[in-house]
């Protein structure tokens, strides 16, 4: 298994502005999956302690819009991210 060693550390909004999450992000483009693992804090709680089912839906608190499913990569629990929710990232 790869470990992430080079990342960034993004801040992630939803598009109504609730901070969501911060996260360990890998080298690449947009960010499409969000790993439990690499999430260092959760400001709403919906992330880290969710242990949903797989196509499980991830609603953000504030506008109750979908942010992310819950899917099976690789065997490992991923959040897919819904690219239309997402707010700023920084």
């Amino acid at each position: 298994m790869k470990k992430l060693t080079k990342y960034k550390i993004l801040t992630i909004f939803c598009k109504c502005g609730e901070k969501l999450l911060k996260y360990k992000k890998g080298p690449g483009r947009r960010l499409l999956k969000i790993h439990r693992d690499r999430i260092t804090e959760d400001y709403t709680g919906i992330f880290i302690n969710d242990f949903s089912e797989k196509g499980t839906d991830i609603f953000c608190p504030s506008c109750n819009e979908r942010i992310a499913t819950v899917q099976i990569v690789n065997g490992k629990y991923v959040n897919k991210v819904n690219q239309g929710q997402l707010g700023l990232t920084k």
